[in-house]
């Protein structure tokens, strides 16, 4: 009976798991999306409505808490920025930088030029995928 309910629970964290990951494909697909700071500290939806050099856009709250925007196009580069961003995961001791760019790199086949790093934001090490439009 134990084992029963232990590989229920797994099964119920596989599910939510896979769910994560397509929503997050599911909302970016080729277009591009901008990390633009923590949700709790902005109006997300004024900051993406009205981002310099878009025509506007949507935006979520990710599972971490940042204000994500969703462009139709991607937005004009700024000091060398890359224009898109999102944060995939945090880096700790099963996945540090290397694992980070290997799962930028394959994320989505869409995204042009794809890298990633583990940067230290907020407190913690995330994740973070750079591509262009």
């Amino acid at each position: 009976m134990a084992n029963c309910i232990s590989n229920l629970n797994s099964l119920y964290i596989f599910v939510i798991l896979v769910s994560f990951i397509e929503l997050q494909s599911t909302q970016v697909g080729a277009s591009c999306s901008k990390i633009m700071g923590r949700c709790s500290s902005q109006d997300c939806a004024a900051q993406c409505r009205n981002y310099p050099g878009t025509d506007g856009g949507s935006y979520y709250c990710n599972y971490f808490g940042f204000c994500t925007c969703v462009f139709d196009k991607a937005p004009p580069k700024v000091d060398g920025e890359r224009p898109c961003s999102m944060v995939l995961q945090l880096c700790d001791a099963t996945c540090d930088s290397n694992c980070c760019k290997s799962k930028c790199a394959t994320i989505n086949k869409n995204y042009v030029n794809p890298s990633g790093d583990c940067i230290q934001t907020f407190g913690y090490p995330y994740c973070i995928c750079s591509y262009d439009e």
